[in-house]
C-alpha cells in the first residue's frame, strides 16, 4: 500500500496540472473573444458617431449658407459674382470638412477592427495552447507515474 501512495499522488498531481493548463488557456481564449466582440462593436459605434458628426456639420453649413443668402437678399445684393464665389468656396470647404470627419471615423473603426481580428487570432492561439499545455502535463505525469511504477528507468 505504501508503494501506491507516490503513484496516487503523481496521478492526482498530473490530473490537477492537466486541468489547470487547459482551463487557464480556455479562460484566456474566452477573454480574447469577448475583447474581439467588444472592439468590433466599438468600431461600429465609431462609424455611426462619425456619420452623425458629419450630418451635424452638414446641417451647420447649410444654416451658414442660408444665412449668407438671407444677408445678401436683405442688403439688396445681386446673387452673382463675389457672393456666389463666396458660397461656392463655403460649399467646397463644407464638403471637405464632412469628408475628413467621415474618413477619421473610418480610420478609427479600421484600427479597432484590426485589433479585433488580432484578438480573434490570439483567442485561437490560446485554444491551441490549452490542448498543448494539457497534453504536455499529461505526458509529464505519465512519465512520473511510469518511473514510480518502474515501467521504465
Amino acid at each position: 500500500m505504501a508503494a501506491a501512495i507516490p503513484v496516487i499522488l503523481a496521478v492526482v498531481s498530473t490530473a490537477a496540472t492537466v486541468y489547470s493548463a487547459y482551463s487557464s488557456e480556455q479562460s484566456a481564449e474566452k477573454s480574447e473573444k469577448r475583447n474581439e466582440r467588444a472592439l468590433a462593436a466599438q468600431a461600429n459605434r465609431e462609424r455611426q458617431a462619425a456619420a452623425l458628426r458629419a450630418s451635424d456639420e452638414e446641417k451647420r453649413h447649410r444654416r451658414i449658407l442660408a444665412s449668407q443668402r438671407a444677408r445678401y437678399g436683405a442688403l439688396g445684393m445681386e446673387y452673382e459674382g463675389s457672393p456666389v464665389d463666396v458660397q461656392i468656396a463655403s460649399i467646397q470647404e463644407s464638403e471637405e470638412q464632412i469628408k475628413r470627419i467621415l474618413e477619421g471615423g473610418d480610420y478609427t473603426a479600421s484600427m479597432l477592427l484590426d485589433e479585433s481580428r488580432w484578438r480573434g487570432r490570439l483567442a485561437k492561439q490560446h485554444e491551441g495552447a490549452s490542448y498543448i499545455g494539457a497534453g504536455t502535463a499529461l505526458v509529464s505525469g505519465v512519465n512520473t507515474v511510469g518511473k514510480a511504477m518502474k515501467w521504465w528507468a
